[in-house]
């Protein structure tokens, strides 16, 4: 019988693994240990003060489900599920050393040019890259206009991606019923008008606090702009269309791997990004800017930062927004946003100290950022709320998953996975 007793937290997971730890985690020699590291497989930290290492434990589960896959199938699939083996094919991104590569365009590229993040979007979704004109702006309904009156007494800014999911069912809604909907077909259309709308409640993170409806003529920047209260500034639109351009698809994180499942059960668009939002909304994701967030704290010095790194570092922990899986050589996306806010006009000098910050704890531990600690570095480079980070990801990553919705109803495959049962032991 189960104790009624409140339980005690779960310690904190160990981000990082001694080499005895490594070696019986996988079960090799000391020899097949380094010899994983020199090809890059698994990564290693240096011990400040010490000669031994540290090994990324995520590392270590991926190169152990290398060996699992002798196992039989059902050993790779299961493996696939935690940054393993890809597990379908997709025509829409490609990972690469220099970052996400959208239908044979690299983003880095495309951020750098002069292409708008409308453009990006409708490559995403066609395959067919030429400037966009901005998109017609549809007007709210007084349905959405009376939902956003109550979201803005219930806290809407501190829960802005689950605002994002209301918002986008209550456009569903006004669409019909779920069979009218599908058989209409208008996917694009939808997206747009969604996308638009999903800025305009970007305005409960500005001064006003309330939905923003865009304006005729605007684009999706210039929407953010005023939805956001920022001043309209070369260096603002440029930072932000380079946001939500490399934010725009990163090949299979919950948030997409959640559109597709619903759009493989046959789900609306509004269903499909819906549960995108939700499954994006946890501390893992949407969340992890927040973590960041905490983590820099408001304001402190470059001694402050290293400090309270390297003691998580020392405790095992990760430090919140280093070190992404599928860049050992560090996240492209990170060094691009963090150019931007490097080259900005005026530096504050709490954006002094964590620059300095970042070249401690390289040298120090080899640690790198990603993106997430990138873009609440830019986002304070640009003095906007703490929830505008996870905002601007979410916002940029609708375009990826409307493009992942279509590609997997073109599949016309149900993603139903087995599960394995496993007897719970039983109680003392």
């Amino acid at each position: 019988m189960k104790s009624d007793k409140p339980q005690p937290p779960p310690e904190p997971r160990s981000a990082y693994a001694s080499a005895a730890e490594a070696m019986q985690l996988l079960n090799v020699r000391q020899q097949t240990l380094y010899a994983y590291v020199s090809r890059g497989w698994i990564r290693s930290v240096p011990q400040k003060g010490q000669k031994s290492h540290l090994y990324l434990r995520d590392d270590i589960a991926r190169v152990g489900m290398r060996s699992a896959a002798r196992a039989g199938h059902g050993a790779v699939a299961a493996a696939a599920m935690n940054w393993g083996e890809p597990i379908f094919p997709t025509s829409i991104t490609e990972i690469t050393p220099q970052g996400p590569r959208y239908r044979g365009h690299l983003a880095a590229d495309l951020a750098r040019s002069t292409a708008s993040f409308e453009t990006v979007a409708e490559l995403l979704w066609s395959g067919v890259l030429h400037e966009r004109p901005p998109w017609p702006v549809q007007p709210p309904g007084a349905e959405l206009l009376g939902l956003t009156e109550t979201l803005g007494a219930l806290q809407a800014r501190d829960n802005i991606l689950e605002t994002f999911a209301l918002v986008v069912l209550m456009l569903g809604m006004r669409r019909g019923p779920v069979a009218e909907r599908l058989q209409q077909g208008r996917t694009l259309p939808a997206a747009r008008e969604i996308m638009q709308a999903v800025v305009a409640s970007c305005g409960f993170l500005g001064p006003a606090r309330r939905y923003r409806p865009m304006q005729a003529g605007e684009d999706i920047v210039e929407g953010l702009i005023a939805a956001l209260g920022m001043s309209s500034t070369d260096e603002n639109r440029a930072a932000l269309r380079h946001i939500l351009i490399l934010m725009a698809d990163h090949e299979l994180p919950p948030g997409t791997l959640g559109a597709r499942v619903v759009a493989s059960a046959g789900g609306t668009l509004h269903s499909c990004l819906a549960s995108a939002l939700c499954a994006t909304s946890g501390v893992e994701v949407g969340r992890m800017y927040e973590r960041v967030e905490a983590f820099l704290g408001r304001p402190q010095t470059r001694t402050v930062l290293l400090n309270r790194a390297l003691r998580l570092h020392a405790q095992g922990q990760s430090v919140p927004g280093f070190d992404h899986p599928l860049y050992p050589q560090g996240d492209p996306r990170a060094a691009q946003l963090l150019a931007l806010a490097r080259a900005r006009g005026q530096q504050t000098r709490e954006l002094r100290s964590i620059f300095r910050f970042l070249e401690d704890i390289h040298a120090s531990t080899g640690l790198l950022p990603r993106q997430e600690f990138a873009l609440v570095v830019l986002a304070r480079a640009m003095e906007l709320p703490p929830q505008a980070p996870a905002a601007l990801f979410a916002l940029g990553r609708i375009a990826g998953w409307v493009a992942h919705v279509q590609e997997q109803r073109a599949s016309g495959t149900l993603l139903r996975p087995r599960a394995k049962f496993v007897e719970e032991p039983a109680s003392p």
